[in-house]
């Protein structure tokens, strides 16, 4: 399967693929609890994460936009509040009512920014985001977006990172090289993520590195 990198002009196409694959992910029911306003208003939240992407880091799309991968490289993979400002999440509080909807979500991306970064504290690539097109789930589509940030990360003996708030997913990034190495409740709420790391693939066969748990210092 052809995978390319995604331009610019396609942001608004791949945001909202994105959105209808991730409709009903447990994180956007979380912010936007209200079927209507969660139509409404996902894909622009998330074309700011493409934006993102293509400012810091690697978007990779396939020719006909059936999924989207936004990989952070080394160096990147520490989300601050200017970059997000810069990549346009200036807007978000405007799109959650400036109250209770955006603070939940601020407190969710504090305690997720804070796992990560006590579970990876040296040089990886970070997976900041994966989604394939409802109509293609099933056809690898994923598989094939998830290579060029593990090609690139072996090529630099690098591990990978990532973390979902979907527990369907992580059987999935299990059979794909990846270890479940911390999982955490967002307080006062039922949202829950999983956090994965994968050894780079030489590093794996040879048994000469760290596993991914003693790289984790978070456990539960």
């Amino acid at each position: 399967m052809s995978v390319i990198k995604l331009k610019p002009e396609q942001r608004k196409e791949a945001a909202a693929m994105w959105a209808r694959s991730f409709f009903d992910y447990p994180l956007m029911v979380y912010s936007w609890p209200e079927p209507e306003r969660r139509k409404r208003y996902l894909s622009h939240y998330l074309e700011w994460g493409i934006n993102y992407g293509l400012l810091h880091g690697e978007v990779y799309t396939t020719p006909d936009i059936a999924g989207v991968s936004i990989w952070l490289p080394p160096g990147q993979t520490h989300i601050t509040t200017w970059r997000y400002i810069w990549a346009g999440y200036i807007q978000l509080p405007f799109i959650m009512n400036l109250t209770n909807l955006f603070s939940k979500t601020m407190k969710n991306e504090k305690i997720v920014h804070k796992a990560h970064e006590g579970i990876m504290a040296d040089p990886h690539w970070y997976l900041w985001g994966i989604a394939v097109d409802p109509d293609h789930q099933g056809e690898g589509v994923g598989r094939a977006l998830l290579q060029p940030g593990l090609d690139k990360a072996d090529a630099a003996q690098l591990p990978c990172y990532l973390e979902t708030h979907d527990e369907a997913n992580v059987s999935y990034y299990e059979k794909r090289g990846f270890e479940m190495v911390h999982t955490e409740a967002v307080p006062d709420s039922d949202l829950r993520f999983w956090c994965f790391v994968r050894e780079p693939q030489e590093r794996i066969e040879n048994h000469h590195q760290p596993s991914a748990q003693q790289l984790g210092k978070i456990h539960v």
